[in-house]
């Protein structure tokens, strides 16, 4: 995303990291650009959950560290919304209502669970990006060959995207022995 890149799919397990690494990226490209930032998943009670009110396995409040109260101006609890201090504009929500949020004017989007999520959402929210020079991130756990396998096929041809695909091999993030414990609890389509 630093070098130019306006779409990004991180397609990696559950438990990666994927919303700690695009709320990193957003907090730190919403310092450097002044302008509207989301981040939804596919209900907006899935977002207050996950984000809002969560904490990562070290105890601390997920939004703590992502956006540190020395950067922000402002917290809205009932709009679950933050400002900077540099007047940029952070907002949890769901995709779930995508039809609410038409009218407003993001510069970045994070679409968290796509796979999961209305795919009509980022068809209604992609032309305000391209107006802003905006860019989307896509950051979610594969669900088989649907809409979110579709714009990871689409984001790996095209140059000017990325699309990475990282399995539990990869990332490392759960040993192998629980791996091995968790695919013997398991169907095999799971």
């Amino acid at each position: 995303m630093e070098g130019g890149c306006r779409r990004a799919a991180t397609v990696w397990p559950r438990r990666a990291g994927k919303d700690t690494i695009s709320l990193a990226w957003t907090s730190w490209y919403a310092l450097q650009h002044v302008g509207q930032y989301w981040h939804l998943f596919p209900e907006q009670t899935q977002a207050r959950k996950a984000i809002w009110h969560g904490v990562i396995k070290e105890g601390q409040k997920i939004l703590d560290v992502a956006f540190p109260r020395n950067i922000r101006k402002s917290t809205n609890e009932s709009e679950m919304r933050i400002e900077l201090i540099n007047g940029s504009q952070w907002m949890l929500g769901g995709s779930d209502r995508y039809d609410a949020l038409v009218g407003s004017n993001p510069r970045g989007v994070v679409f968290s669970e796509f796979a999961i999520a209305n795919p009509r959402a980022y068809d209604f929210i992609r032309p305000i990006l391209a107006e802003n020079d905006g860019w989307a991130l896509f950051p979610y756990t594969p669900r088989g060959r649907n809409h979110g396998y579709e714009l990871f096929e689409k984001l790996q041809q095209d140059e000017n995207s990325f699309a990475e695909l990282l399995t539990c091999d990869d990332t490392g993030h759960i040993s192998a022995d629980a791996l091995l414990l968790e695919k013997k609890e398991m169907s095999d389509e799971l």
